[in-house]
């Protein structure tokens, strides 16, 4: 197993890592000292001005506790149907639960 998949993350590196999996934050609004880690653990990367996974970075945040399939997906289409479709399922669920 390589490095990058069993290497301890602190919780603020975890925290991270899923910020860039789900492309909710800028590079420079993101703790440098986590990129930098991450980055040495070859599981981001810095293309065409936007930080991204690396295929071991998705591989560690789908092992991540709670993570979504959401980052595997392409383009905006896809992360937007496929976070209906978990909402759909999600309220179907609290629903039979009443």
């Amino acid at each position: 197993m390589p490095r990058s998949l069993d290497a301890p993350l602190s919780p603020n590196e975890e925290i991270t890592l899923r910020r860039v999996a789900l492309g909710i934050s800028c590079a420079r609004d993101l703790p440098q000292r986590d990129l930098m880690r991450l980055k040495t653990l070859s599981l981001v990367e810095m293309t065409e001005d936007r930080l991204q996974l690396t295929p071991d970075g998705r591989q560690r945040y789908s092992m991540l506790p709670r993570a979504t399939t959401l980052a595997a997906a392409p383009t905006y289409e896809e992360l937007m149907s496929a976070l209906a479709e978990r909402l759909r399922k999600e309220r179907g669920q609290s629903e039979t639960e009443r």
